[in-house]
């Protein structure tokens, strides 16, 4: 973790070839360290915690964030039922489960796009006036582009013959934990009913470009989102 939080505090170079290979190299390390211990089947705990807020409806990008967790980031996720304060009916929230670090991790990722597609689409829709449909057009595309980003990145690791395959197979341990908490589940997917392709094209070039860092976003209490060894 504490080398982890180095490479992302090179990220905020203003220099962007250096701030991209200190975020590829935090990922690589991430993927090696959990491969090492899917590899070796190094028993170690699991968690469970809401990600995000409850809510009656997740607007399209919510759902592609979370799968994108999942992805790269070695946890699992589950819509949850939760009760949505403000409107006094259940909805529903993202729950995570993985080891304690890649929580940390997935949970500063998570933040870390929501605020930057928030500050994006706002530079974006100056003077534009476009709805909240076409904000999700421009979410997807920024984290479907940031996906394209990461696939990349994943390739050159390709050092090893099993690396990959013990990437898309996954940790055999978190799944056993996932399917003890949650024996019966129901993948559902939902297509696009309508999108704008050039404001989603625009987005995935924004995504291509984002640089995960350390601390270059801030909270609205004002505090820095910082990755902490605090348990």
């Amino acid at each position: 973790m504490l080398r982890i939080k180095k490479l992302l505090a090179l990220a905020e170079s203003k220099n962007r070839f250096e701030a991209d290979a200190a975020m590829a190299k935090a990922h690589e390390l991430i993927a090696r360290h959990n491969i090492d211990l899917i590899r070796h089947e190094v028993a170690h705990p699991f968690l469970s915690i809401f990600i995000g807020s409850p809510a009656l409806r997740h607007p399209r990008e919510n759902y592609h964030l979370a799968n994108l967790l999942q992805d790269y980031y070695f946890v699992s996720g589950i819509w949850v039922s939760a009760y949505v304060l403000e409107k006094g009916k259940m909805g529903r929230v993202l729950e995570i489960s993985g080891s304690a670090q890649n929580l940390k991790i997935a949970e500063y990722v998570h933040r870390f796009i929501v605020q930057f597609i928030d500050a994006q689409w706002l530079k974006y829709n100056h003077h534009k006036n476009l709805n909240r449909f076409r904000k999700t057009d421009f979410a997807v595309g920024i984290i479907e582009g940031f996906r394209n980003k990461l696939e990349s990145n994943v390739a050159k690791m390709k050092t090893q013959k099993d690396f990959f395959a013990l990437i898309h197979r996954g940790d055999l341990q978190l799944k056993k934990y996932f399917k003890f908490k949650y024996p019966h589940t129901v993948s559902v997917s939902k297509a696009a009913s309508r999108q704008d392709t050039r404001v989603l094209n625009d987005g995935k070039k924004l995504g291509k470009k984002l640089v995960i860092a350390k601390g270059i976003s801030e909270r609205k209490d004002g505090k820095p989102l910082l990755i902490t060894n605090r348990q």
